[in-house]
């Protein structure tokens, strides 16, 4: 006890101050959260539903013919047919299993719903970030856990290296290039896609990822001293896809810096279409049955989808040092 009456008077003195402070302090209704994203759903082509699966597969098939083309001409005279033949495969996807639950206490909830929050609220706001950002990776990496791969480290793609700035150097650098050659680089790129495609309108490039500083240069850089045109626009409106007729969109994304060979940045060029490249959601993030046990709330969240699924390996191409 505090006999010392001043003392009393100053310990009063501070607790009116800190009421007054608490009474005169404004909580904001916003709630900061995470700054963080994911880019899957713009590169990538999904597939929604399906169910519970252990993989999915798909067929492949080519034809070849027993003559050549020139075989194939037919005269009155001719007694030897070409036959056509089809080769049949099977390529097999793996599917991932995503779990997670949220569990807090009977009385944490009872006491938060008091001042007008709800644990679940934050819970599965978090679950399902989590479970995006999870996915996000499988799309553009994969899981080193096991073995897989995603968009942009899929080693059954073809792969080359930018051209030196200079000739006979080994700067590829797109920092110490001009648009005209920045632009080369990229034409080459998707001219490398197109004619590993017997050049089909079907396979020409729709889309580029590129690392977020190399991105940012194409804005700011412009073509020239003296143009008001950046780079990018240049780029745009005079690559080989758009010149066939075709669109072409170029996205930043961080999943390709270091991506290449020896840490180098990595281009991405690929024809952004559900059936050339996607990945299968069988199962979107789903709540399960909420369990009770000692005064606890736990609430299960399940999803399943597939590893990416290069359904015409041959429409990607990877450019390393750019």
């Amino acid at each position: 006890m505090i006999r010392n009456p001043s003392a009393m008077r100053r310990l009063a003195a501070g607790d009116s101050y800190t009421f007054l402070m608490k009474e005169l302090e404004k909580v904001d209704d916003v709630i900061l959260e995470p700054l963080t994203g994911t880019d899957w759903p713009r590169d990538m082509p999904v597939i929604t539903g399906g169910g519970l699966l252990e993989s999915i597969a798909s067929i492949d098939v080519t034809y070849a013919s027993s003559g050549g083309d020139e075989d194939n001409l037919f005269f009155e005279a001719a007694n030897d047919i070409p036959v056509i033949q089809a080769d049949m495969t099977k390529s097999v996807a793996r599917t991932f299993n995503f779990a997670e639950y949220m569990a807090f206490s009977v009385l944490e909830k009872e006491k938060m719903v008091q001042v007008g929050r709800d644990p679940e609220t934050f819970l599965n706001k978090g679950i399902r970030l989590h479970c995006d950002k999870v996915i996000d990776r499988n799309v553009y990496r994969g899981f080193s856990k096991v073995s897989s791969t995603g968009l942009v480290n899929n080693p059954a793609v073809l792969r080359s290296s930018a051209v030196p700035h200079t000739p006979g150097g080994s700067d590829t650098q797109w920092s110490g290039k001009t648009a005209d050659e920045i632009l080369a680089d990229i034409n080459a790129a998707i001219s490398a896609v197109w004619t590993a495609n017997d050049c089909s309108g079907d396979a020409l490039p729709n889309h580029i990822l590129i690392p977020v500083e190399q991105f940012g240069q194409l804005v700011t850089r412009k073509v020239s001293d003296d143009s008001e045109r950046s780079i990018l626009t240049y780029v745009l409106e005079n690559n080989l896809a758009v010149q066939q007729g075709g669109d072409l969109v170029i996205s930043p994304c961080k999943w390709c810096r270091g991506a290449g060979t020896g840490g180098t940045d990595r281009m991405v060029v690929y024809a952004n279409r559900v059936d050339r490249i996607c990945f299968n959601l069988t199962q979107p993030l789903r709540r399960m049955e909420t369990e009770y046990a000692d005064m606890r709330i736990k609430i299960p969240y399940f999803a399943q989808f597939s590893e990416v699924r290069f359904l015409y390996p041959s429409t990607v191409r990877y450019m390393d040092a750019i």
